[in-house]
């Protein structure tokens, strides 16, 4: 599994990389001690972000924001390449964040939330370019033991999750 992670990472990287011209820019701390010149911090800054990735996860009790920090882990080399998994709404609300925040590069997104996107953004197929099938998204339901089928739920309320998280899609 940790080879699969490892070549998803690097294949996902890779394939966000082919446009880095839309990487966004991050502050450079320099040490007190020297203070290098103009041109050399406006190369230091353009070195950086020109490998700069910003990655939108998810919630921070989700797994998609634990994947994100994995794939930034394993493709983070030091200048040379760099991905800052963010910390957002949730996958679905991922997909507003990749059309529309400054600093939101790639994003980790559920399929079921794309095909809801479709209807609700004019030609979003060409505005997001789908890379590659990360992990299969599990809805688990438990309920009382008087409950024994889904029928039964039928006018109740229920909770599927917080609002924008994985579950909350298919859910419906």
């Amino acid at each position: 599994m940790a080879a699969f992670t490892r070549l998803a990472a690097v294949l996902f990287m890779f394939l966000a990389l082919l446009d880095s011209s839309s990487a966004q820019s991050r502050r450079v701390l320099s040490d007190s001690r020297t203070s290098p010149s103009g041109a050399d911090e406006a190369q230091i800054k353009y070195r950086l972000n020109a490998w700069t990735i910003g990655l939108a996860g998810g919630l921070l009790e989700g797994a998609p924001i634990r994947f994100a920090t994995e794939i930034a882990r394993v493709v983070n080399d030091g200048g040379n390449m760099q991905v800052l998994p963010i910390v957002t709404r949730g996958p679905t609300e991922n997909v507003n964040d990749l059309l529309y925040l400054r600093g939101v590069d790639t994003a980790i997104i559920n399929s079921d939330s794309l095909e809801e996107y479709k209807s609700q953004v004019p030609q979003i197929q060409q505005r997001i370019t789908y890379l590659l099938n990360l992990f299969p998204s599990e809805l688990h339901i438990f309920v009382r033991p008087e409950v024994r089928s889904l029928s039964d739920l039928a006018g109740k309320k229920v909770n599927f999750n917080t609002q924008g998280t994985a579950a909350a899609i298919p859910a419906r």
